[in-house]
């Protein structure tokens, strides 16, 4: 009989932390309501004589994500601020811990490098709305580390 995963394995989205580092000065990021990183590989064909179908081998990648945070929050209109008078580029580190202590699999602590947002929430009002405001950005990143990965479940 093949392998059952057990519910209580799976990792809740809501248990885990986020620090986000700038300039070496290191926050909580309790806010944060949403992140998402991920890499996209760059693709080249592969064709050769012989070979009905295309191929396709990798020949580089990309870091992408997004993030969605509490509007409160001050460093990204302070980055962006920093950048319009000084010119130097909003980039911070963002390290995400997964830690499900319901689940046998354990933690996972990714840290995402050289983060540069597309840009900043300066201000924000909605008189209609019966929501909370939140700041929302899509970003790249240059690289990424695994500072400790889930365990795998054999049984």
């Amino acid at each position: 009989m093949g392998r059952i995963m057990r519910n209580s394995d799976a990792i809740s989205a809501k248990e885990g932390t986020v620090f986000i580092t700038i300039d070496g000065k290191v926050h909580e990021y309790a806010e944060l309501i949403k992140f998402e990183a991920r890499v996209d590989y760059t693709k080249a064909e592969v064709k050769s004589v012989g070979k009905r179908m295309k191929g396709n081998k990798i020949v580089g990648a990309e870091g992408a994500g997004s993030m969605e945070i509490h509007y409160h929050r001050p460093e990204m209109r302070r980055m962006a601020l920093q950048y319009l008078k000084t010119g130097k580029s909003p980039i911070f580190d963002v390290q995400v811990v997964n830690s499900d202590i319901t689940s046998r699999a354990g933690k996972q602590t990714t840290l995402i490098k050289n983060i540069v947002p597309d840009g900043a929430l300066l201000a924000s009002l909605d008189g209609d709305s019966e929501d909370l405001l939140k700041d929302e950005t899509d970003f790249t990143f240059d690289d990424f580390d695994f500072l400790d990965q889930f365990k795998v479940l054999n049984d």
